[in-house]
């Protein structure tokens, strides 16, 4: 590192070699997580997970333990006497710890419990607050909107620099849709369609790109109190279900003519993983575009089934992947390559090889009743409010 200010003796081409990792520097989480990491498998018994490696898990005669680790944010879930336990083993290896009895406030998410403990809300309080302290003149005049973008608009990149904001509006413009991205990423999937498209435009934006942005934000705080809605459907012993919904808007983009990938996926009627994405391709035709987001969506779907394995969970197979495109589902099952599906070939046995062992099952949903649709497109407020009202709720 460099030699601190005032350090005599040294010239600028001096610098000192760190015999221990010291916080704040870049690689201190990295050397955090080996520690940490080191002292659950080797000393507590913990088993690494090879899905996802942040994930640990712990089975013995005190009960069975989670350990999800976010950097230095670790949240453990599991049987008290178990819980007690790795704490204090953690505290016995020297590691100094900061213990919340209740999971109430979590990467800046605020976790609110119903009074049995069967439902939750999860929100993000404290950055919708700073979007109303950033953006809150500017947004106070608006009207109240409905939807949280223009229904049926698609944003294009500006390539005019006679049309381009200036320089402090256009980093107000990229903050603003920082923000609105990771409220997006924890708690407002209602709101991912929208954002994406304000995305789309972050280095070529104009005044109607920042309209749509205030637009996003006032929607945001005129519905501050809305969360994700956790409300699990499942009983004591049974399976867990896993039920996804996919959809795409062909040649969505009038730039690019991509098409657009949305998908949600519920377990035990809990919407875990969404995401609204551009496809890195154009495709040919409505079906294709389907079947880009469906296996995109597979793979989210098998990653989690790998992840339920390892924590041990039973799974209700086969598992339900709901589209609107009957050409899709044809294809799921058609063993016979036409020349103008061979574009997607790879995608096509990836996915099949799934349906053939009964993992997935393929079944058809009215455009009305697909919640990914929200995920494509903006729609009405009716259509808005419809699916949104499935994955988000009031506080």
């Amino acid at each position: 590192m460099e030699c601190p200010p005032g350090m005599r003796n040294v010239t600028p081409e001096d610098v000192l070699a760190l015999l221990k990792c010291i916080y704040g520097l870049v690689q201190a989480a990295r050397q955090y997580h080996k520690k940490f990491v080191h002292i659950l498998t080797k000393k507590l018994g913990f088993k690494a997970g090879e899905v996802d490696p942040c994930l640990l898990i712990r089975r013995d005669e005190k009960g069975l333990v989670y350990v999800a680790i976010y950097v230095d944010d670790n949240l453990i879930v599991g049987h008290p006497e178990a819980i007690d336990d790795v704490i204090q083993g953690l505290k016995d290896n020297g590691l100094i710890l900061k213990v919340e009895d209740t999971l109430h406030d979590y990467l800046s998410c605020e976790v609110k419990f119903s009074d049995d403990m069967t439902r939750a809300w999860l929100g993000q309080p404290h950055l919708i607050s700073k979007l109303e302290k950033t953006f809150g003149d500017e947004v106070k005049g608006l009207r109240e909107y409905k939807t949280p973008g223009t229904p049926n608009q698609y944003l294009i990149r500006n390539t005019d620099p006679a049309m381009a904001l200036d320089k402090q509006q256009h980093k107000r413009f990229r903050s603003g849709v920082g923000m609105l991205l990771w409220l997006v990423k924890h708690s407002r999937p209602d709101i991912a369609n929208a954002v994406r498209e304000l995305s789309k435009v972050l280095d070529g934006t104009t005044e109607m790109a920042y309209k749509e942005l205030l637009q996003a934000i006032k929607y945001v705080l005129d519905s501050k109190t809305m969360g994700l809605r956790i409300e699990p459907t499942f009983k004591k012993g049974e399976p867990w279900e896993l039920v996804c919904f996919t959809d795409s808007d062909y040649a969505g983009d009038p730039d690019s003519r991509r098409s657009v990938s949305g998908y949600i996926l519920y377990v035990c009627g809990v919407p875990i993983i969404w995401r609204s994405k551009m496809q890195q391709s154009v495709t040919l035709s409505s079906s294709e575009a389907e079947w880009v987001s469906l296996s995109e969506a597979v793979k989210e779907i098998m990653f989690v089934l790998h992840l339920l394995e390892f924590m041990g969970i039973k799974v209700q197979y086969p598992v339900t992947v709901r589209v609107d495109n009957i050409g899709t589902i044809f294809m799921s099952t058609n063993l016979t390559t036409m020349g103008r599906t061979k574009h997607v070939d790879v995608r096509t046995k990836y996915v099949r090889e799934y349906v053939k062992d009964d993992v997935l099952k393929l079944i058809f949903v009215k455009f009305e009743d697909n919640d990914s649709h929200i995920m494509t497109k903006n729609y009405l407020s009716d259509l808005q409010k419809k699916h949104s009202s499935r994955i988000v709720k009031r506080k």
